[in-house]
Parts: C-alpha cells; structure tokens; sequence
C-alpha cells in the first residue's frame, strides 16, 4: 500500500474530517495542498476560500509518507487512487450545515448536491467506496479498513446511495 492516495469526499458537512481523525492515518486537507501550492484564493463572502483545482492538479506534489487520505469535498477532483465517499441523509446535512452558520442559500445548494449525488457522479472513474454516515463511525471505519486492506477490490463494494428512492419510495 506504500504510496496510495485515498481521496475522502462527499458534501460538505457529512463527515468527511470525522471519520478522517477516527481512521487514525495520515491525513491533509485539500485546503493546506492548495495553500501549499499557492492554488487558494482569498476567502469570498460565504466564508470558503475558492481553490484553483486545474492548477492544483498540475502542481501538486505529495508527500513521500503514505498511505495518505486528502480529506475535502474537492479531494476526488485531485490525482488520486481510490475514493472514500462520505455520504449523509438531507435531512441531516441540513441540520449540521445550519449549525454552521451556512446561508440559507448555501445550505440548499449542498443539500441539493447531496440528494441528486453530485460527487458520487463525479466518482465513476476510480474505485470508490460509498458510506452512509448513518451506520455510525465504528462501521464506517470497519468497511473502510477492510475494503483498503483488501486493495481497493471490488471497485465499487456497494451499490451508490438513492436519496431520492429512500425519500420517495422505489417504484
């Protein structure tokens, strides 16, 4: 596993730092690759700083220790092996991200993101393991470990979350 990039991704506020700490390996942030690299801009009025991600992309040189998780909601945009994507119901994600002071508008727009699969979308090109952060951190960590040890085999362990056939029945 020396050298493997493990991007841990979803909607912002549906877990992606939690489980990052609770899986107790090395971690950075997209945020400091991007400072780093001299990709972040200033903050902006909804209090995010936007990241150059084209130019990250090309000049991002990673650290020698590894594996590594690159924990952010942009992380699975960045040169990397396999994709942990954190997950989280709506109606939870809007009740973190009002926790947050987020706007109203800003709260909407991820909420939308997370409901239609915006990421998971995004995620078709490498292995990725989906996780529900409803099952729990304990769980999550298990499946992850397992599905990292077992080198990223199969590519997709599970079958992509369906917010919208949970939230209005499969038909």
């Amino acid at each position: 596993m020396a050298g493997v990039r493990i991007a841990v991704t979803g909607t912002p506020g549906a877990g992606k730092t939690t489980f990052c700490s609770a899986l107790n390996r090395q971690t950075i942030t997209v945020e400091e690759i991007a400072a780093t690299h001299e990709c972040l801009g200033e903050v902006e009025g909804d209090g995010a700083a936007p990241i150059d991600v084209e130019k990250l992309v090309t000049t991002v040189v990673w650290p020698e220790e590894n594996p590594l998780l690159i924990d952010g909601h942009l992380s699975h945009l960045l040169p990397v092996d396999a994709i942990i994507l954190i997950r989280c119901h709506p109606s939870v994600l809007r009740q973190r991200l009002s926790q947050r002071d987020y706007s109203e508008l800003k709260i909407e727009e991820n909420v939308e993101c997370e409901l239609i699969g915006t990421i998971a979308a995004e995620c078709l090109e490498l292995p990725c393991l989906e996780l529900d952060s409803e099952i729990g951190i304990e769980a999550m960590i298990t499946n992850a470990e397992r599905w990292i040890t077992d080198g990223f085999k199969p590519r997709r362990p599970n079958e992509g979350i369906d917010w919208i056939g949970q939230i209005h029945g499969d038909d």
